[in-house]
């Protein structure tokens, strides 16, 4: 394909591609599918059992493009999106008919963990090579729409659970899944060799900076320089703050302000969407401004409202504390993508991304783990201070990424 048809069909990959975020956003629907699955699986004797489970989706989706990375290289983009859809969407369909905890371990654990792991991923780093001129606001679109995607998905399964039963709901739901992704893979083309340049030029700005300050590693060449450890630091600290607030905000606002649990649903509401925007907005503001204060600022920010939580005990000052956070979160789906094709280059942003996916996992484990540890009776300050150490970590890591793609530009 040469780059001119290319330029005319890549709406058409994205739009593609949009509808394959949205359907492997089923992945956020948890919250919806933990009680189905205690009740099929034993019951409250098993309910640990089944939410280490959902602990292993979650590394197993954060982990997989990291370990699988020369497997993937070798598949290509398409093969990789089509291989994770078999995996995500029949792992949600053997899950629903299982009374087996080792099968159901197998199907939702490893199946839809590593599927989502495949697929994500790979579209985000598909979405960077085929706009490398809109880096930021496309990675936004596409994040926000498989961080929303629950929102839609979430009443849907649940409505189908109440109606008829969990193994109906994840047919359909898995198996539309499946389908639908498998197709993205059949219709989007890889993006060829050369693209970046015809379509940036060596003329524009960015394109400009990027020839001076990226190299195009590999991943094994990325994980040999010292900005890889000071990004992924940035990036896994920064997320951390934003993942214990989406995480635990029912229970902050049910133990810390006495609120039944319809009441905290709406707060969780609230911050859902603003995880969502925050994607959105962070990708444009990204796109049209320095990618790298951008960073800084989604990293500083949770520094001032994870120390304002820590002192005050005043609801409103907490939920606009929170919501702050939850906006920054979003952020970073949108700013990793193109700040890793910027510090390590285009060409293989894809394989790269999904080291950089780690971060996620780390904020996944930590972010959750240091709201229950450190919180006693209702009380969260100890929580929110350590959210506060480690977001200040992240911001002086942000810093070092700025201060030395600078230094690199102006050389």
């Amino acid at each position: 394909m040469d780059y001119q048809k290319l330029d005319e069909r890549r709406k058409f990959y994205f739009a593609c591609c949009l509808v394959g975020a949205f359907f492997v956003g089923l992945a956020y629907t948890w919250s919806v599918l933990q009680s189905p699955f205690i009740a099929l699986l034993g019951g409250d004797a098993v309910k640990s059992t089944v939410v280490l489970c959902y602990t292993v989706t979650v590394l197993s989706s954060t982990m997989s493009p990291s370990i699988l990375g020369g497997f993937i290289k070798k598949l290509g983009t398409r093969r990789t999106i089509a291989l994770g859809s078999i995996l995500f969407g029949a792992g949600y369909v053997i899950s629903g008919y299982t009374t087996s905890m080792a099968v159901f371990f197998l199907a939702f654990g490893l199946g839809t963990g590593v599927g989502s792991g495949l697929i994500y991923p790979t579209i985000m780093g598909y979405m960077a090579s085929l706009y490398p001129d809109k880096r930021g606001s496309v990675s936004g679109i596409i994040a926000g729409v498989y961080g929303g995607a629950s929102i839609f998905l979430s009443p849907m399964l649940a409505g189908m659970i109440e109606s008829r039963s969990l193994s109906f709901a994840l047919t359909v739901a898995g198996g539309a899944a499946l389908v639908v992704i498998f197709a993205v893979a059949m219709l989007i083309q890889p993006v060829p060799q050369g693209y970046l340049e015809y379509k940036c030029g060596s003329g524009s700005a960015g394109a400009g900076r990027a020839a001076r300050s990226v190299y195009d590693l590999d991943r094994a060449g990325m994980v040999k320089t010292a900005m890889f450890y000071v990004a992924i630091v940035a990036f896994a600290f920064g997320c951390t703050s934003g993942m214990m607030v989406i995480s635990q905000v029912s229970a902050i606002m049910q133990e810390s302000f006495a609120l039944t649990a319809t009441q905290a649903a709406f707060y969780v509401s609230i911050m859902s969407f603003m995880s969502m925007s925050g994607r959105f907005l962070w990708g444009i503001v990204t796109d049209h401004f320095d990618k790298y204060i951008t960073l800084c600022i989604i990293c500083g920010l949770p520094v001032i409202a994870m120390g304002v939580l820590a002192v005050s005990d005043a609801m409103m000052v907490a939920v606009v504390c929170l919501a702050v956070t939850a906006l920054c979160y979003g952020g970073f789906g949108s700013t990793i993508t193109p700040i890793t094709a910027d510090l390590f280059g285009a060409a293989h942003v894809t394989e790269n991304y999904g080291v950089m996916y780690l971060a996620f996992g780390f904020a996944g484990l930590a972010g959750p783990q240091i709201a229950v540890k450190l919180s006693t009776g209702g009380d969260y300050s100890m929580a929110f201070l350590a959210a506060c150490a480690i977001s200040a970590v992240a911001f002086v890591m942000a810093l070092i990424v700025r201060r030395k793609v600078q230094a690199v530009i102006h050389s």
